[in-house]
């Protein structure tokens, strides 16, 4: 038979302390019409430690290194010298296609309530999370293609016919948003192994509120974010 420790679960109060990491589906909303977004998985890894003040509430703050990322794209065929020309470049185009990869130190600040029976227990949690930019990666190219004969009108105000190809690689400077912060919902589901330790699986939604570009002329995006994973906690103080 397995034993039961609800009752001895329910009786104290006592810090834990614990590790967990999982998947990360990133989804950046955009309110940019011109540039379109493609979100890519990242993953949270890290530690917490809590204190369980009653029963059903506890608190707790993690310290977690996330990764994200994105891509931005944008494409413009045709081209005018001013909006009101009447020549048109059909043959030229602007394109735009870049990777953005980050790591951050994420520090959520969480409140669980935790319904228990028998060896497992189900928790709702909400809270706020603040994550520091530890460093920015971009990859890819912003190109301009002037063709030579839809483009020859534009010789005269000093536009060279040609392809112009900027390639973007390594860290980003002035770009990405130094920090971010919102709020966080979830459920989360554990299993007391023994008295001292419970196995976790967890669902998290992340809302940030803060833009990712710092750049302003960049479009405005905003992170949120899924998580799904799975943890270990150690009740410190838990074994009388």
């Amino acid at each position: 038979m397995i034993p039961s420790y609800t009752q001895v679960d329910n009786h104290d109060d006592y810090w834990y302390m614990g590790a967990s990491g999982g998947i990360s589906f990133g989804d950046v909303t955009s309110a940019s019409l011109i540039y379109s977004t493609t979100n890519k998985n990242g993953f949270q890894v890290g530690g917490l430690v809590g204190y369980r003040f009653s029963p059903e509430f506890s608190m707790q703050l993690e310290a977690m290194m996330e990764k994200r990322s994105f891509r931005t794209e944008r494409y413009i065929s045709g081209f005018r010298l001013i909006d009101t020309s009447n020549i048109v470049c059909w043959e030229c185009y602007y394109a735009y296609d870049v990777v953005f990869t980050s790591d951050y130190l994420t520090f959520p600040l969480v409140l669980n309530y935790t319904k228990t029976k028998g060896n497992f227990g189900l928790t709702a949690h909400g809270g706020l999370f603040f994550s520091l930019l530890l460093v920015s990666n971009y990859q890819g190219y912003e190109e301009i293609y002037l063709d030579p004969v839809g483009a020859d009108s534009f010789i005269a105000y000093d536009f060279e016919p040609g392809i112009f190809k900027l390639i973007f690689t390594g860290p980003t400077k002035d770009l990405i948003n130094t920090y971010d912060a919102g709020l966080l919902i979830g459920l989360s589901g554990k299993y007391m192994l023994n008295k001292s330790i419970d196995l976790t699986i967890e669902s998290r939604m992340q809302l940030g509120f803060v833009t990712l570009y710092e750049n302003p002329q960049m479009p405005e995006l905003n992170n949120k974010s899924l998580v799904l994973r799975t943890g270990i906690i150690y009740k410190i103080n838990r074994v009388r």
